[in-house]
């Protein structure tokens, strides 16, 4: 049960709780939300107003993933083509995301004997926040892929393709192994039941499991490092997604 009044007054301010939220901490603050409730839940309501306009923002001037997939096939017309390359000399997150797909698409075509004209649609998904023990008042930070999975603490990031989330977690397993857990939600569902989900590291593939009608999937006895998961579904997009494991 969440307290009306602060109950070592004078209340913190929202310029002290936003000041927080940002990083600093001074330690009269610190102690004063540990202690709490009232003004703790009006840290939580502020992170939460943070989130949703950051969410919003949030690479607001970039293409979206289906236009740097169709830029990389070669198409869209020249004039937006051509915005694209501009954007390109100053965006570190879309070069590395055209990157991923034309490596990805690279192996794809032949291998499928498809031409570019089917338009095979990948998205790479961008990471929009992380969830952790150090996020203690809702706060999410935002930055490109690589995520980062730690597997020494409960933690998890969401990621975003148009309009598809998906949320990852890793739980510690024996032998400096991890459980990695996944769960994806879209507009469209039942399209992703069913699901093809591969994981690779290293460029091998090392295993591959399917989405349930809940929209989970998981990954037993996955070692550290660099991975790679690639969410093909029946019909529609395939979903890169880039992971760094940490334990």
């Amino acid at each position: 049960m969440i307290m009306n009044n602060c109950v070592s007054p004078p209340e913190l301010d929202d310029r002290q709780l936003l000041m927080f939220l940002d990083g600093e901490r001074p330690a009269h603050v610190s102690v004063h939300l540990e202690q709490c409730p009232y003004c703790r839940e009006r840290s939580r309501k502020l992170a939460g107003m943070q989130n949703y306009i950051t969410t919003q923002l949030y690479r607001l001037s970039c293409p979206t993933s289906v236009e740097l997939g169709d830029y990389v096939l070669g198409m869209l017309p020249s004039s937006q083509a051509a915005v694209i390359t501009a954007h390109l000399h100053d965006c570190s997150h879309c070069t590395r995301e055209v990157s991923q797909l034309t490596d990805y698409l690279g192996e794809l075509l032949p291998a499928r004997k498809v031409s570019p004209l089917e338009q095979v649609k990948v998205l790479v998904a961008r990471l929009i926040g992380e969830i952790g023990p150090d996020k203690l008042y809702g706060g999410m930070t935002f930055a490109p892929a690589y995520a980062t999975l730690r597997g020494e603490a409960p933690k998890a990031i969401t990621m975003q393709a148009d309009g598809i989330l998906i949320v990852f977690e890793v739980q510690p397993a024996a032998s400096g192994q991890v459980t990695f857990l996944g769960q994806l939600n879209a507009d469209e569902q039942d399209r992703w039941t069913g699901a093809r989900v591969e994981l690779r590291q290293a460029g091998a593939l090392l295993a591959s499991v399917s989405v349930d009608d809940l929209g989970a999937f998981r990954f037993e006895d996955i070692l550290p490092g660099a991975t790679e998961l690639q969410i093909i579904p029946v019909s529609g997009p395939v979903v890169l997604a880039n992971i760094e494991i940490v334990l």
